[in-house]
């Protein structure tokens, strides 16, 4: 199959091509860049230095199966309705169509949005939660990577409280290969920034699907990669180890750690893959539940799981291309 990626010279575009390059059912037939157009793909990414690609300028006719964006939130909106029309499948790594009530999209972004016909087309693409329904999509509407892993620490207690507390300890890449003041090196080094600390957007994300009432603190801090989310659950302290299991029981990038301090979630243990480690505490004493999930934000929260969502799409073992165990040490 041939898989074009719109918007390839960011930090999403690069693990797009990195682990499409190495997938045996693709072939990378186009990417795009407006600020590298006609250049080789190693002067946007040095790593790739052997790999024959080259940017070329956007098309809706682009010869591909499956279009990734990897685009800016709201650039998105304007090219998504062009290309399903075309008959190609569509997965969006943007913020444009994560949330299903535009009125609090509209909130949460502070833009109109173009397309709010097709909001409710896209699969939200989370597939330990939204398998089935991204095996039949056409359209799927990557996740946030904070809400990734706030979501997958959450998803098994649905039903069972109301109302969580989330801390995310976030990696710089998160910023996205542009950057700004604060994450400008001698700012993030060896530094630990409250930089949204009562309300972040992709907060509605985790609200939207687990149905839990969230206050969320994101905190930026020295890694280049990964995401640790800490969930705290009060008035609820029962023992839930084997609910997690049964529950991602069949997800095979999901992996339930001991309790012991030692082997709780890190994000030392999941970078470069697409895994999501979660470990849950129980405080008795206190009444309360502590989950804890880590994840790669470029990979789990983006570009890996999209490729996780088009294997499903296209009929593939879920796993393809993505087996590779984490950097350690990284």
């Amino acid at each position: 199959m041939k898989a074009a990626i719109i918007g390839a010279s960011g930090y999403t575009g690069a693990d797009l091509i990195r682990i499409l390059d190495s997938h045996p059912d693709i072939e990378i037939s186009a990417i795009t860049s407006r600020k590298y157009l006609g250049k080789s793909v190693w002067k946007a990414h040095p790593s790739m230095r052997n790999l024959k690609l080259r940017f070329t300028e956007y098309t809706k006719d682009v010869d591909a199966d499956v279009i990734f964006l990897a685009l800016p939130h709201t650039a998105s909106m304007e090219k998504v309705p062009e290309l399903l029309e075309t008959g190609v499948k569509v997965i969006d790594l943007s913020a444009d169509f994560r949330l299903k009530d535009v009125k609090i999209w509209e909130k949460t972004y502070g833009a109109k949005h173009t397309a709010p016909n097709l909001i409710e087309k896209a699969v939200y693409g989370l597939p330990e939660l939204h398998r089935e329904e991204i095996k039949k999509a056409d359209f799927v509407s990557g996740t946030g990577c904070e809400a990734t892993a706030g979501i997958l620490a959450l998803a098994p207690l649905q039903g069972k409280a109301d109302k969580v507390i989330i801390d995310v300890k976030v990696g710089g890449s998160a910023a996205g290969s542009t950057g700004n003041a604060g994450t400008h090196y001698p700012a993030r080094a060896g530094n630990v920034r409250p930089y949204a600390p009562v309300k972040h957007r992709h907060q509605e994300e985790i609200k939207q699907e687990t149905g839990f009432e969230v206050s969320m603190t994101a905190h930026a801090v020295d890694l280049v990669r990964g995401i640790l989310a800490t969930c705290h659950i009060p008035n609820f302290s029962e023992d839930v180890s084997k609910l997690y299991r049964d529950f991602y029981k069949d997800s095979p990038f999901i992996r339930i750690t001991p309790k012991d301090p030692k082997f709780l979630p890190n994000p030392k243990y999941v970078v470069g893959s697409n895994y999501c480690d979660i470990g849950v505490v129980t405080d008795e004493e206190h009444k309360r539940t502590v989950v804890f999930s880590a994840i790669d934000n470029l990979v789990k929260g983006a570009s890996g799981q999209a490729i996780q969502c088009m294997n499903l799409m296209f009929g593939l073992k879920e796993e393809t291309g993505l087996e590779a165990l984490p950097l350690y040490p990284a």
